[in-house]
């Protein structure tokens, strides 16, 4: 590239790899969601059952932990919501990479075509 220090495949070589990592980190928020624990809904006044209702899940119908499955449950939500936040920021920047490229790639093509022109007004001369 004239005037740049930056080969144009690299940025598409690094736009491919990021892309790549999103669709890991996308991968990876998708599987965290099928570690969903159903809870009981959290009890609105003493005179609400609903929360006292046992809910079957991976800490047990009658263990009585639906305080660790909630807990369990808002944190794992928190971790799909950062997984997903790290594939659209990954898929952002993959996607700017390969804008920066498509900018310096015409930035490129117009200075050889300045070049050529100035090139030409000297052989006239």
């Amino acid at each position: 590239m004239i005037g740049f220090e930056t080969d144009l495949d690299d940025l598409r070589a690094s736009s491919a790899h990021l892309a790549a990592a999103a669709d890991a980190a996308g991968a990876a928020r998708d599987s965290e969601h099928q570690q969903d624990v159903p809870v009981a809904p959290p009890r609105e006044s003493i005179f609400d059952i609903s929360g006292l209702i046992p809910v079957d899940n991976a800490f047990g119908h009658s263990l009585g932990m639906q305080a660790v499955a909630r807990a369990y449950e808002n944190h794992r939500a928190k971790v799909e919501k950062m997984l997903a936040e790290l594939h659209q920021s990954t898929l952002d920047s993959s996607r700017a990479l390969t804008t920066v490229a498509e900018l310096y790639e015409r930035a490129d093509e117009d200075s050889r075509t300045r070049l050529q022109r100035a090139a030409a007004v000297l052989d006239e001369s």
